[in-house]
Order: C-alpha cells, then sequence, then structure tokens
C-alpha cells in the first residue's frame, strides 16, 4: 500500500502537468510577477528588453488593458508609434472609461504630428476630468504645435493650477 502511496506522489505531478489547464494555473500563478518585471523593466527606460516581456503577458492575459497600455508605451519608447497606437487603441476597447491609454495614445499621436487626433484624446479625457493637468499639458502642445500660442499659455497656465508643482506647466 505505501509503494502506492509512494507512486501516486510521484506520478500525481507529471499527470498535473499534462493536463492543459494544469500549466494554465502555473502560468496565472506567474502573471503577477511577469507583469511586475516587465513593468520593471519599462520604468527603468529599457525598452528592449521590456517588450518581449510585455508580449509575454499578453500572451498570458490578452484581455489585460494595462498591459496592452504599458506595452503601447514602450513601442513609443522605440519609435514605433504606429504600433503605440495600436496597443493603445486595444487597451481602450478593454477599458473604455480609463483615460490613461487615450493619454498616451494622443502622445504617440503627437509624434506622428496627427495634432487633430491627439486632441481628440486630450479632449475626452477633459470632458470627463477638465482638471487633468497631463490632458491639458498635452493639449498645450498640440495647440503650440498648431501655432495657437495663446491658447497653449492658457492650457498650460491650467495645467500649472490643477497640479501644483507640475514644473514643465510652469515653464
Amino acid at each position: 500500500m505505501r509503494w502506492m502511496l509512494r507512486l501516486a506522489g510521484w506520478f500525481l505531478p507529471l499527470l498535473l502537468m499534462a493536463i492543459p489547464g494544469a500549466a494554465f494555473a502555473a502560468e496565472v500563478d506567474q502573471l503577477p510577477q511577469l507583469f511586475e518585471r516587465a513593468l520593471a523593466l519599462s520604468r527603468a527606460g529599457d525598452p528592449q528588453q521590456a517588450l518581449p516581456v510585455w508580449n509575454q503577458v499578453l500572451e498570458m492575459a490578452p484581455d489585460d488593458a494595462a498591459a496592452w497600455s504599458n506595452r503601447g508605451n514602450v513601442r513609443l519608447m522605440l519609435g514605433d508609434p504606429e504600433g503605440a497606437i495600436s496597443d493603445q487603441t486595444r487597451s481602450m476597447e478593454l477599458a473604455p472609461d480609463d483615460a490613461d491609454p487615450h493619454l498616451n495614445r494622443g502622445t504617440a499621436e503627437e509624434a506622428l504630428q496627427r495634432w487633430s487626433e491627439a486632441a481628440a484624446d486630450y479632449d475626452w479625457i477633459l470632458e470627463r476630468n477638465p482638471d487633468d493637468a497631463s490632458a491639458l499639458y498635452n493639449l498645450g502642445n498640440v495647440r503650440g504645435s498648431e501655432g495657437e500660442w495663446q491658447e497653449a499659455q492658457r492650457l498650460y497656465r491650467l495645467a500649472a493650477d490643477s497640479r501644483p508643482g507640475f514644473a514643465m506647466a510652469r515653464a
């Protein structure tokens, strides 16, 4: 009887590894650590190493809006604004009320000098939160790029008032 228990103790882990759901459970357990690793690489300014890790995260969690948005940021850092726009748009589909992908997509649109598209993303945020300092500041950048200097200055002032200590807006 003991040999059967020992055999079961040895055989059960092998059996669980052969069951697709068991492998999925192991992946799900690794997902938070993988997400944190990708985030740390992104924050450290290492997009070359962060991108493949974000790809892994998205393979495991294709419906994670934050992962799509973060990968989009990395793609923009790597000089792929079209890819960044695509990722931010996917994030917005998954989390339609989240402002971050709109802000991030607007930044990528600015990189391509798509001023009206960027402004639309910032306006979307400001319709919901008129005091969003980042959206105000970025919209100021768009207006300045369009030659609307007085409007840009007004938006920068609003951004600075909205977030005291927002040095870029005050400059």
